[in-house]
């Protein structure tokens, strides 16, 4: 929730100080411990580390350690229609944002508001128009004003999106025991069964990104090496990567992925020179290694995730 240039009718401490009513040495400010790394990203959440509000007044900080004033962080994402409020303090936390809620321009911003209405309000900082006035606050008004900055988040889907496009998971015969796949020649896609009842328990979260890579490590990459060690004997002696993707049309896709993530073009030489194992988790980016982190991330917080439909 960025203020911009809108006007109070008491005065206002404003980061901006062409837009504040406080003298240059008041201050209301975001601010982080270590400011040359205020942002870190561990793959599921926007972490804002060590982060705090700046306040130099004597008299607004007074009311904020009374609990008459409250510090905000406003955290809006305009294209994933998310926004968040966290109440923040003059020490130092830590606050977790689900990435999988932001999405495109992210804008992290901050205001002081009344938590109750407050009579006579003065400070020795307000410039001289203001200078020995005494205003009476309403409960919410804004006393403190910092518009912050903006960050773009863009996920990497392209795991996601090579999932899509080269499997298909379908329920299995209710006697099926073990996962299943087939990989025909001519078909678009490699399907996958799973048991009957497992194939529901996957359906209920198969659109969470928290469980993706497990998904991967679980599902995908077993098959794959299966199918990647079959069509390297069935192709042995042939050396261009095109005859592959004629007898297996979803590979093109398995083909662009190696491209995209290793910004090297896939031969064949280099396909018959690497491990099933090894391609399929480069085609993948690792995702069944990072499954590992995943899964101790849920037992770590109790299996609570944050940010999910």
């Amino acid at each position: 929730m960025q203020i911009g240039n809108r006007l109070f009718p008491y005065p206002v401490v404003n980061r901006n100080k062409a837009l504040s009513d406080f003298k240059d040495n008041a201050c209301y400010k975001l601010a982080f411990s270590d400011p040359d790394y205020p942002i870190k990203d561990d793959r599921h959440d926007l972490v804002l580390q060590d982060i705090y509000v700046e306040l130099v007044d004597d008299t607004l900080t007074t009311y904020v350690e009374n609990g008459l004033l409250q510090p905000m962080l406003v955290v809006e994402s305009p294209e994933s229609v998310f926004r968040q409020t966290y109440k923040l303090s003059l020490v130092p936390q830590t606050i977790y944002i689900p990435l999988n809620s932001l999405s495109g321009k992210v804008t992290v911003s901050s205001y002081l508001y009344a938590t109750q209405n407050i009579a006579d309000y003065r400070s020795l900082n307000f410039i001289d128009d203001f200078e020995g006035i005494d205003f009476d606050l309403n409960q919410y008004d804004i006393v403190g004003v910092d518009d912050g900055f903006s960050i773009n988040i863009e996920h990497n889907d392209l795991a996601d999106n090579v999932a899509e496009s080269i499997f298909e998971v379908i329920r299995g015969k209710v006697t099926q025991k073990y996962l299943q796949y087939e990989a025909s020649k001519g078909e678009s896609k490699i399907y996958i069964y799973l048991p009957s009842d497992r194939f529901e328990e996957y359906s209920n979260v198969k659109h969470s990104r928290y469980f993706m890579n497990i998904f991967m490590g679980l599902i995908v990459i077993p098959v794959l090496v299966d199918i990647f060690n079959n069509i390297k004997e069935e192709f042995r002696g042939y050396t261009d990567i095109t005859d592959v993707i004629e007898s297996y049309p979803w590979f093109k896709s398995v083909v662009r992925a190696y491209n995209a993530v290793e910004k090297n073009k896939l031969s064949m030489e280099i396909f018959t020179g690497c491990g099933a194992l090894e391609f399929a988790q480069t085609v993948f980016n690792n995702m069944n290694i990072n499954a590992i982190q995943d899964a101790t991330n849920m037992i770590l917080k109790g299996g609570e995730i944050d940010g999910e439909d």
